[in-house]
């Protein structure tokens, strides 16, 4: 396990989540300009578009950079439009440019993190098997039959995988995306909170939430545009607007 560079923390802490950015250049512009202040970034997956008109190692090359550039605390788990597709096979690998990437900031798939006695594990999207003893996982699809993963349009889009490795590890949050208009942004299953902020692509600000890491209190920004009003999280009750945030990201 990596330690922090020169980094002393102070409970409480407070992670910064976003999710299925798909190559948007103007959400990685808020991100690095314009983000609320938090201590960790969390980005789970879907960096890249295969439905850009922009080539994939084009793309490749340029978040590479940017990710290489980010001065703040990094988590990366890799979706499935981050995967690499090799010739020489002619079948798709798992998103091994992320290993390229030089910046002690940065964690990525299958590492771990722990920040002031909080343990972050990074699950790529192709990673098997699924889970791990940790806190807090980041990872692109959460577990099935979850409210998270369920589209408000219809359909599943969790990952069964994850089902038994929730049940043995029960890590106290779950970070994940994929699904981009999840029924509910949060979710309590058992011990676990599990936390989707969605996507919505044409919006100039992306979907995110602010969570601390002491009581989990969180705070969901939503998909119209809305800038946040404040970064504070003091006082937000755990399971305050619910309903209102999973009308907003629907």
């Amino acid at each position: 396990m990596r330690a922090v560079p020169g980094t002393a923390w102070v409970t409480p802490m407070t992670i910064l989540h976003v999710t299925d950015f798909h190559f948007n250049q103007r959400w990685f512009d808020w991100l690095l300009h314009r983000a609320p202040p938090h201590d960790l970034t969390v980005m789970s997956g879907d960096l890249l578009d295969l439905a850009s008109a922009t080539p994939h190692r084009q793309q490749i090359a340029w978040v590479s950079g940017w990710l290489s550039r980010y001065p703040r605390l990094l988590c990366v788990a890799s979706g499935n439009h981050d995967l690499e597709w090799h010739d020489q096979t002619g079948r798709w690998m798992p998103a091994y440019w992320l290993r390229y990437i030089a910046n002690p900031h940065l964690w990525i798939d299958g590492q771990r993190l722990k920040l002031n006695g909080t343990s972050i594990l990074n699950i790529g999207c192709t990673t098997r098997p699924k889970g791990g003893d940790a806190d807090v996982w980041v990872v692109h699809a959460g577990p099935a039959n979850m409210q998270v993963t369920v589209r408000a349009s219809g359909g599943d889009g969790g990952d069964p995988d994850l089902n038994a490795a929730l049940t043995r590890y029960a890590p106290r949050l779950v970070l994940s995306g994929h699904v981009h208009d999840p029924l509910r942004w949060r979710q309590h299953h058992g011990e676990t909170l599990l936390l989707n902020p969605g996507a919505a692509p044409q919006a100039e600000v992306p979907n995110h939430i602010l969570v601390r890491t002491d009581d989990l209190s969180c705070r969901f920004f939503g998909s119209r545009g809305e800038e946040p009003r404040e970064a504070s999280l003091d006082g937000v009750a755990p399971h305050d607007a619910d309903e209102v945030a999973a009308a907003a990201v629907a």
